[in-house]
């Protein structure tokens, strides 16, 4: 069904999920609002969920250290591969906090441990 949502026609259940994501984001912490756009990116981009799946396993494959995620950058140092963020969902992700949102290496830390199908490495 459609309906008239800020002057343009939009699907019902895209302004149901909008309100849905503006309560929790005024009510619970941002990890809440979060867990809905992973399950809703999730839902909506099956063959994104796959390609990640491929993503991820290709990172995982060209890793020097699996369990804790190091690869090779070159003759000169080593990196630490620690999750794969598809962009669509880092999108939604911003769309939602724009500037309230800190997104550093403790949120990708956190983020990894809340939801291991984006993490590389065994372990953080």
């Amino acid at each position: 069904m459609k309906v008239v949502s800020n002057g343009r026609l939009r699907d019902a259940e895209d302004v149901q999920l909008a309100e849905k994501i503006i309560e929790l984001k005024n009510t619970k912490d941002h990890w809440a609002v979060i867990d809905l756009l992973v399950k809703v990116w999730a839902k909506k981009s099956p063959d994104e969920v796959k390609a990640q799946k491929v993503v991820i396993q290709g990172y995982k494959n060209s890793l020097t250290d699996k369990k804790f995620g190091q690869t090779s950058g070159g003759k000169d140092f080593e990196r630490r591969f620690i999750l794969s963020f598809p962009q669509n969902l880092r999108m939604m992700i911003g769309a939602v906090f724009k500037n309230d949102l800190v997104i550093d290496s403790k949120f990708f830390a956190e983020f990894g441990r809340r939801y291991p199908f984006f993490m590389v490495p065994e372990k953080l």
